[in-house]
């Protein structure tokens, strides 16, 4: 249960790059991300879950999942998560609330909405979401793509 967790973590984890925002913009965020599972002691989760990875595309940059919370759903197999994301980027760090779904069994499904929550550097201000949609097994990683709103 905990890997799949830190599977769901993963996948939702937010990302990182080199791509500065201009002025107050709105705009279409999308890309592709991959994750993998992140073991103790670079995991600091206080439930042992936690995925790290790598966004491109609007986002381009490495990330960090780290779980708050793994919740049995009423579906098997099937768990909901709550934590947070950071990913550095070339020009500042973008912060995320995460809250997703993850399927346990099979290909590893996952659903998941990171909240953008606070930025450094070029992303100091950023506001928005991020809807991360894919796949992640604790043996093989995740595969995702993602694509959402962001502001500045």
């Amino acid at each position: 249960m905990k890997r799949t967790i830190l599977v769901l973590a993963l996948v939702l984890a937010a990302a990182g790059g080199g791509y500065a925002l201009a002025s107050s913009d709105e705009q279409q965020a999308h890309g592709h991300l991959v994750s993998q599972v992140l073991a103790p002691p670079a995991c600091t989760s206080a439930i042992g879950l936690c995925t790290s990875g790598r966004l491109e595309g609007t986002i381009n940059g490495d990330f960090v999942f780290t779980a708050d919370r793994l919740e049995p759903s009423d579906t098997p197999g099937i768990f909901f998560y709550t934590g947070h994301i950071v990913v550095e980027t070339n020009s500042g760090e973008v912060t995320c609330q995460d809250a997703g779904v993850f399927g346990a069994t099979g290909a590893g499904p996952v659903a998941d909405v990171c909240t953008i929550v606070g930025g450094t550097g070029d992303w100091a201000g950023v506001t928005g979401h991020i809807r991360i949609h894919g796949t992640f097994t604790f043996a093989e990683g995740g595969n995702s793509h993602y694509e959402g709103l962001i502001s500045h």
